[in-house]
């Protein structure tokens, strides 16, 4: 519970930061109040994904090289752990299809999905968190699903998708929320956790 709490300040402090560059990116790449939006939620959504796996700040890096390679290692006993990383990298599966055409194939947001999680896992080297191949594996899992979901309700992409997105956005959105994760929410995550406890 204390995780989800703690998630919880992390994408408070991140929105301080994601609202008002999402702004200023509309006036200069996105060009759309709706999409806008729709972005901030897929920020926020990342934030929260980067806060509940201990994503590395400038205020906390400690390099630990607790790394594990070999696959399937412990996935049976934290049974647990596995269906959460899945569960946590299924909207990102869902959301990607939707969002952009770009990823509307499964090769993609799989490819895609994996590669986040990969910088994901080598980030954590920076914490206090382990490298663990079985996350790669969960998170990827869990995006295809998502993919698999989003494809039914949509019939497969004819409805209910976001028109107009462009692909640069992905881009432009998952680098913003990496750097505003790394370099200012972890001050404003402590200004609030001193005005809880």
């Amino acid at each position: 519970m204390f995780r989800i709490y703690s998630a919880l300040i992390d994408v408070l402090a991140a929105a301080v930061f994601i609202i008002p560059v999402m702004a200023v990116y509309n006036r200069i790449f996105f060009h759309s109040g709706k999409r806008t939006v729709i972005y901030i939620v897929f920020g926020l959504y990342l934030s929260a994904v980067l806060g509940l796996i201990g994503f590395p700040s400038i205020k906390s890096l400690n390099i630990d090289f607790s790394v594990n390679l070999i696959p399937f290692i412990d996935m049976i006993p934290d049974f647990v752990n596995a269906c959460l990383n899945v569960l946590l990298f299924f909207p990102f599966g869902f959301l990607l299809p939707i969002l952009w055409s770009r990823f509307r194939s499964i090769k993609c947001t799989a490819l895609t999905g994996l590669l986040t999680s990969f910088v994901i896992e080598i980030s954590q080297i920076f914490t206090f968190r382990t490298t663990d191949i079985n996350d790669l594996i969960t998170n990827t899992v869990g995006a295809i699903i998502g993919y698999y979901i989003a494809q039914y309700i949509t019939g497969k992409f004819t409805k209910h998708v976001v028109s107009g997105s462009n692909g640069r956005d992905f881009y432009i959105i998952c680098i913003s929320v990496g750097l505003i994760m790394f370099l200012l929410q972890p001050f404003i995550s402590s200004l609030l956790w001193e005005m809880v406890l």
